[in-house]
């Protein structure tokens, strides 16, 4: 049997037993109202002896109940009709819902998996042509350290695409080691390494309660987002204060409709910079983890808006005061 029919007759079997018990229980409430007593009349002469008008009344009792049990049967057997019809049509609905979601995730997962086995093998192709082109003969020293160079920096390529796949992993898995961490020092950190851009910066205490590795790793790549897609002689403002940072930063112009699909793993912005295409969807999939909330918006003038929420001690909700950025 489908799925799409045990659930019909899940809805139809629900509907006929609790039709059943209903005829049950008005059945025994109507026979035990039935009277007991013939009381005779007052004054003047019975029109018929008590024994027969009381035999009388248990026929017409007899016959009211046996018409009630039919004329119920038949509304129930109706009811079921209708029911089993209505169950098959919502049944329809839901298993077809169900499975478009499936469909999609399926979809979802099979992108993500084309995308990494993309990334991954996107450095090994180098390699091998790195090798092949520099053996193709007599190479020279500087041929060689020319690809040892190529090889080094693929292999990077590479151990960057894996470390992020596996933050990404780690964070879709729940928290294990949570403790108290200020996202103004982790920002501190993560900025003493940015050079050639203009910071502002109004950092403020944000303790949370959460997995510091999974928390640093956000930071710092929101931080280096903001690095990677800038432009020269641009700015990073960030703030932090009550469970919250804030990062907005200069850069090209970028589609607002375009802004959502940043967050997926594997997409890049339209400049062409070394990356993996994992750091924002990390953002994300860290913030989810925490119970946080995360908006972004692009920029008029350029760049991206991007505002990470968390509640103290890592509960779910938005922070008092905290600002906001439309997504």
């Amino acid at each position: 049997m489908t799925a799409r029919g045990r659930l019909a007759l899940l809805y139809t079997g629900l509907v006929l037993a609790a039709g059943l018990v209903l005829i049950a229980l008005t059945f025994l409430l109507v026979r035990r109202d039935r009277p007991r007593v013939v009381v005779a009349f007052g004054t003047g002469r019975p029109v018929i002896d008590p024994d027969a008008l009381s035999a009388s009344l248990d026929d017409m009792h007899a016959q009211t109940m046996a018409d009630f049990l039919t004329q119920s049967a038949i509304a129930l057997g109706i009811v079921v009709v209708v029911a089993a019809a209505l169950g098959w049509l919502v049944a329809g609905r839901v298993i077809q819902s169900s499975v478009a979601e499936r469909d999609r995730l399926l979809d979802s997962q099979r992108m993500f998996v084309a995308n990494a086995a993309h990334e991954l093998r996107t450095p090994l192709t180098t390699m091998r042509a790195a090798i092949d082109v520099t053996l193709d003969g007599r190479p020279t020293t500087s041929e060689l350290l020319a690809m040892a160079g190529d090889i080094s920096d693929a292999v990077d390529h590479s151990q960057r695409t894996l470390d992020g796949l596996l933050i990404l992993a780690r964070s879709q898995t729940g928290l294990v080691k949570q403790r108290e961490v200020d996202l103004a020092a982790l920002v501190t950190s993560a900025l003493a390494g940015v050079r050639d851009l203009e910071l502002r910066t109004d950092l403020r205490p944000a303790v949370i309660r959460g997995e510091p590795v999974l928390l640093e790793r956000m930071v710092n790549n929101l931080v280096d987002n903001a690095v990677r897609y800038n432009v020269a002689g641009g700015h990073i403002a960030v703030r932090t204060g009550q469970a919250f940072l804030r990062i907005v930063n200069s850069g090209q112009v970028v589609d607002p409709a375009e802004v959502d699909s940043l967050f997926e793993p594997f997409v890049r912005g339209s400049r062409r910079v070394r990356g993996t295409g994992l750091g924002l969807s990390i953002v994300r999939a860290v913030v989810t983890a925490h119970g946080g909330t995360l908006s972004y918006a692009a920029c008029p003038s350029g760049g991206l808006d991007i505002t990470v929420q968390l509640a103290p001690g890592g509960n779910t909700g938005k922070p008092a005061g905290a600002p906001s950025a439309s997504s």
